[in-house]
């Protein structure tokens, strides 16, 4: 501010002057004193341009820094917005999977299992429902995996349509084992918590999660292989292309 004040203090005895000299002729004797001691008009218009130029230049160094504060503010906001948006439950990639309790599971030992209890193992979530025909299709792949792999993996079918009931699981489990042998992958209904926790928007849609318990991995069916799996069971580290809804 202090800059601004001393520039225009600065500005307006010349373009006051500049005024009333003629471009070629000489100063008026009226500005012939001892606060200017300017000899000629050439010298006053040279120091009004000076002036004129620092003016502008401060004017626009205001501009400048007028726009880098509001793209700021604008960052800011849309970053506060975001996490805004964010779930408080939602877990991400590198988060870890906290404690979970899996409520009216089948095809298993217990209908409802804690997730803890798969600590020290992989394990691969798969989301799906009766009515994704690409997300069925990768049944038969994933439980010769988890034959090959026994107990060091667990792939868990995770169904997120709240219309497939209990019964119509039942009846779709009994259909899955005349197609495949000795089907051994368990089912967990769908219930609140876990469409909270992971809302899923597209299937089919696979959270691949390490020994430690931490998410490694989101994708679709492509990356769902055996060479990837296997990297899974080993603990190294996964390079895949994330499905992002």
């Amino acid at each position: 501010m202090k800059k601004t004040i001393f520039f225009i203090a600065r500005a307006l005895p010349c373009f006051f002057f500049m005024a009333k000299i003629n471009k070629k002729g000489p100063v008026p004797s009226n500005l012939q004193n001892n606060i200017f001691e300017i000899e000629d008009a050439k010298t006053l218009r040279i120091l009004s341009a000076v002036a004129y130029c620092e003016l502008k230049f401060e004017r626009l160094s205001r501009k400048r820094a007028f726009r880098i504060l509001f793209i700021a503010m604008i960052l800011t906001s849309n970053i506060s917005h975001a996490q805004n948006n964010k779930s408080g439950d939602q877990l991400e990639i590198g988060d870890k999977i906290p404690t979970l309790s899996l409520s009216n599971v089948i095809n298993y030992s217990d209908t409802s299992v804690m997730f803890s209890t798969f600590k020290g193992k992989a394990v691969i979530l798969d989301f799906w429902a009766t009515y994704c025909s690409p997300c069925i299709a990768e049944f038969p792949k994933m439980d010769a995996m988890q034959k090959h792999y026994g107990k060091n993996i667990q792939f868990l079918l995770i169904n997120t349509y709240p219309s497939d009931t209990r019964e119509a699981l039942e009846k779709f489990l009994i259909q899955q084992k005349s197609k495949i042998t000795d089907f051994s992958l368990p089912m967990v209904i769908s219930s609140t918590t876990i469409r909270e926790m992971f809302p899923i928007k597209t299937m089919p849609h696979y959270i691949w999660v390490g020994a430690d318990g931490r998410i490694k991995a989101i994708t679709r069916a492509d990356q769902l292989t055996d060479e990837n799996v296997a990297k899974l069971v080993a603990g190294l580290s996964l390079n895949l292309q994330i499905k992002k809804d």
